[in-house]
């Protein structure tokens, strides 16, 4: 049986490890290493800081971890290891390159030992092994960060739930759910180009009420998304995860407009934070 592993979430603006003891599906103490990232950065030094972190983690650590559980987001080939992202912004430098391989060579593991998964399910994974979802058997899970991810777990797996792309008012849900809608519809109300989640929360705090407007269209949106999709899958918990403020500007509206339509679903905040993804990266494991 496999007693630990390493855990890595790849994230557009950096990387974090921790070794993941696969007993109690905790983060060890003390192995946690992040490190900076920019995601535009070139194939050589994304490879080689993921590899710095992974070593660092390992040499905290102080025995031979000989398996990797990666979180990692789309498009991406996850049985094989490939990254398929193009003209995002993000990674382009590793179009079409196999990870396992090159992590593999470069960490000198095998690599097959190497998994990976997207980010959203690892979130959702790791908060029903040991999260706010803990003891729930149908659940529909949200993460907003740098993006808006969607995942299902269901019968002991964890899956994307690819909800970005199904089609939702007068286009697909990730035109009106991503973080790049608020950043928009900020923009028109004040002329303020803000692309971070954490400053457009930060200013809805302070400024003269747009901000709260526009985090409130959004929940709206949100809301009727979710009625359909909580209903759809029939799901007995609901979790959000990612910026925790950021859930808190419109989390309220939403479950008022649930009780409106008179679906009693129970919504709830994820606890673990970035820890629920390495942890579900690493029980990939299990």
């Amino acid at each position: 049986m496999i007693k630990y592993v390493v855990g890595v979430e790849i994230h557009v603006k950096r990387v974090e490890v921790a070794i993941i003891d696969l007993e109690s599906k905790q983060i060890v103490p003390g192995t946690n290493v992040q490190t900076a990232i920019n995601a535009m950065e070139s194939a050589e030094n994304l490879l080689s800081c993921w590899t710095d972190a992974i070593n660092e983690s390992l040499k905290i650590h102080g025995s031979e971890v000989s398996h990797i559980g990666i979180a990692v987001p789309g498009p991406f080939d996850y049985d094989k290891g490939i990254f398929l992202i193009q003209n995002l912004q993000k990674f382009d430098a590793l179009y079409q390159m196999n990870i396992k391989e090159l992590l593999s060579e470069r960490l000198n593991i095998p690599k097959e030992n190497i998994r990976t998964a997207n980010n959203s399910p690892c979130f959702l994974h790791g908060e029903v092994l040991h999260g706010a979802a803990k003891g729930y058997n149908n659940v529909l899970g949200f993460i907003l960060s740098s993006g808006f991810g969607s995942a299902r777990y269901t019968d002991g797996v964890a899956t994307d739930a690819d909800l970005w792309k199904v089609h939702f008012k007068n286009s697909i849900a990730n035109d009106y759910l991503d973080i790049k809608w608020i950043s928009q519809r900020y923009k028109e109300f004040t002329g303020m180009d803000v692309t971070e989640l954490s400053e457009l929360t930060k200013l809805a705090k302070t400024d003269d009420g747009i901000g709260q407007l526009v985090f409130g269209e959004y929940g709206e949106n949100f809301a009727t998304f979710l009625a359909q999709y909580a209903s759809l899958y029939d799901s007995d918990l609901v979790l959000v995860g990612g910026y925790t403020d950021a859930w808190g500007q419109f989390l309220q509206h939403v479950k008022d407009r649930m009780e409106d339509r008179r679906i009693k679903v129970p919504i709830k905040q994820a606890v673990l934070g970035d820890a629920a993804i390495l942890i579900g990266a690493a029980c990939q494991w299990i």
